[in-house]
């Protein structure tokens, strides 16, 4: 099975407006592709998704990038992409927080694990949060702070 070239698309500034268009296209219902010679198939509902998200993303400004999931990273790719050091990736994987494999003596992770690990850790982090707020809340500590002079509450 051949490998998926990864390449990054971005939106050139003579395209914002046509993407746009195709943006508002795509909220009216399911695409319908039509070859040169009329003939006629609906993409199937998955294919539609990936289309709109992309073209949400592009339309946005922002660059995007198809990754197959079982693409397999490196641990200093991972690491960049969580936005850690790769020894303490390395000592993350040791723990047990992530499921890795060796090619010889190099670990190797899955991109699909990387990303649920780092949507994992947001969900706690704003949980944390939460929890932070709620206590100071709840301690009365919002009663204490006072709003500055000249200052205002947006």
């Amino acid at each position: 099975m051949p490998t998926a070239a990864q390449r990054t698309v971005s939106l050139p500034d003579s395209e914002q407006q046509q993407v746009q268009a195709v943006e508002r296209l795509l909220h009216r219902g399911v695409a319908v592709l039509i070859n040169p010679s009329g003939e006629r198939i609906e993409l199937p509902k998955t294919v539609f998704e990936v289309l709109r998200t992309a073209v949400r993303f592009m339309s946005d400004g922002q660059a995007v990038t198809l990754v197959p999931e079982n693409k397999v990273i490196t641990t200093q790719r991972a690491a960049d992409i969580l936005g850690m050091s790769r020894p303490f990736f390395i000592k993350l994987l040791d723990s047990g927080a992530m499921p890795h494999h060796r090619v010889g003596n190099q670990r190797r992770v899955y991109l699909r694990d990387v990303l649920a690990y780092g949507k994992k850790r947001d969900r706690e982090r704003l949980a944390a949060l939460d929890r932070l707020a709620r206590d100071a809340y709840e301690s009365g500590l919002y009663d204490r702070n006072a709003m500055p002079e000249g200052g205002s509450d947006e």
